[in-house]
């Protein structure tokens, strides 16, 4: 997908972030971003094992392999340490969460003091994103992410020829 590169692109890693890439599907935002990241930790988690498996496979070759680790885990359940994560993003997941609330309570749990939560989706027809009720009105997502605790909610659209996406940052104080 466009966006995951365009969302990878868009980001601003420091070289020792540790980065947690939640809903990572086959891996490939994950080895982009340990592209940048080469001196941190890339953590992607998805919550179908026979993704994590893929994206374990697809990744043996790719650079900065040792950084990079998957496992299962999801949004509502992230299986990492309390304050651990500097850079935390959702690319084309955010919509397949169970529950937002829950998800953006565990995203504040596991970042860094300062730490930043991205959130990329297609943008549709209408200006709506992928997801269903609340979630596909990007005014709502600012909101959760506001009414979560996160400061500096931004939103911001990007096309590539005739694709485009939101981009959503946001930051833990």
């Amino acid at each position: 997908h466009f966006s995951t590169t365009l969302a990878v692109d868009l980001v601003s890693f420091n070289k020792t972030d540790v980065v947690l890439d939640i809903g990572c599907g086959s891996g490939s935002s994950c080895r982009s971003v340990a592209n940048e990241v080469t001196e941190g930790r890339v953590i992607g988690i998805d919550p179908t094992p026979g993704m994590v498996r893929i994206a374990r496979e697809k990744s043996t070759d790719a650079p900065n392999v040792a950084i990079i680790e998957f496992m299962d885990g999801k949004a509502e359940r992230i299986p990492v340490d309390d304050r651990s994560v500097t850079v935390a993003m959702a690319v084309n997941s955010f919509h397949h969460w169970d529950d937002v609330d829950e998800g953006l309570a565990e995203v504040l749990r596991v970042l860094k003091k300062n730490g930043r939560f991205f959130i990329a989706d297609e943008k549709l027809e209408n200006d709506l994103t992928h997801g269903e009720g609340p979630i596909s009105d990007p005014t709502n997502i600012e909101k959760l992410l506001l009414d979560a605790g996160f400061v500096d909610v931004a939103i911001s659209d990007h096309r590539h020829d005739d694709e485009e996406m939101y981009l959503f940052s946001s930051i833990k104080k």
